[in-house]
């Protein structure tokens, strides 16, 4: 019994407190006797849209508002969603002036069939603490995860019965699954006798299919959209690694380059020095030659220098 329309019509209406009563104290763990609908579901009301409203909203006697949403289908962002809805909820309380303390606790139950946390279980309770000493700032805040899936089909014991039954019942995929959970609790066993009856509705079920539908054709878009990005993604990464291979050929190319450019440099002032060395070497025999009294035409031949390059040594 997944179908958010069916849970809508089974616990939203006025004449079913009997069976959120017992339902609220199954996830809480304490009992609600005195809850009022403020949201009462009226099927020819039912909005003909993608997104409904939240499944069921209620307050009790001490003026806590709770809503509980039913999830048919997997939602990626489901923790911000449930975030979202519990903020909302609890910022729409009526404050006079700045007297925040007149606020109420709002609690959000969400009621799933994909596994959330890893610690396994039926009930995951968040509350807001401190990170290191997990005290409290403001009992305010709670969000309740109740995983339904057939799992459960076999009693556990380390579970309290009437939860294990509801459990069972709201995760149900047969008719023996939920026949055993309304076996095993006389509130349930309720819940499951007005199912039968409003499951011959002609108009509840069309609505349900429809509404199924829907989830189906959302979840193939969603995969459809998620191949598409990836498709994307794995071309604009090509494009983005080969633009990254270019720069970096660029970078290794220009240090390459500056490595054989100093190889070569050291090559060429080595023969640059060399070149020097012997010049300066010549100009010095040069002068020697000619302090000694040696005549020109003898430096000449002995050099092989012509007589303009020394003299212009010589008078250097």
């Amino acid at each position: 019994m997944r179908s958010e329309i069916v849970f809508k019509v089974l616990f939203g209406s006025e004449d079913s407190i009997h069976l959120l009563s017992p339902l609220l104290c199954a996830i809480t763990g304490k009992p609600n006797p005195d809850i009022t609908l403020t949201n009462p579901f009226l099927l020819r009301n039912y909005p003909d849209e993608k997104e409904g409203i939240l499944d069921v909203r209620l307050t009790t006697g001490d003026g806590e508002q709770i809503f509980i949403e039913m999830q048919a289908g997997w939602h990626v962002a489901l923790g911000k969603r449930m975030f979202f809805y519990w903020a909302r909820a609890y910022g729409s309380q009526p404050i006079k002036g700045k007297d925040y303390s007149s606020l109420k606790k709002t609690i959000g139950i969400c009621i799933h069939n994909q596994p959330v946390f890893k610690e396994p279980g039926a009930i995951s309770c968040l509350h807001a603490l401190e990170k290191k000493t997990h005290e409290s700032i403001c009992d305010d805040f709670e969000l309740i995860f109740m995983r339904v899936d057939n799992s459960y089909s076999k009693e556990d014991i380390s579970i309290d019965k009437e939860q294990w039954a509801w459990t069972l019942f709201l995760g149900a995929e047969t008719e023996e699954e939920m026949i055993m959970a309304a076996e095993a609790s006389e509130a349930v066993n309720n819940a499951y006798n007005k199912l039968k009856m409003i499951s011959q509705d002609p108009e509840i079920r069309a609505c349900s299919e429809a509404r199924e539908l829907w989830i189906l054709g959302q979840a193939i878009r969603e995969s459809e959209a998620r191949k598409e990005g990836r498709e994307e993604g794995l071309i604009e990464g090509r494009e983005e690694g080969i633009e990254i291979g270019r720069e970096e050929g660029k970078v290794e190319g220009r240090e390459e380059g500056l490595i054989e450019g100093r190889k070569e440099g050291k090559v060429e002032g080595r023969e640059e020095g060399i070149e020097i060395g012997r010049e300066e070497a010549i100009r010095e025999m040069v002068i020697s030659m000619h302090e000694s009294g040696m005549a020109m035409k003898e430096i000449a031949n002995i050099t092989r220098l012509t007589n303009e390059e020394l003299v212009k040594i010589i008078n250097g």
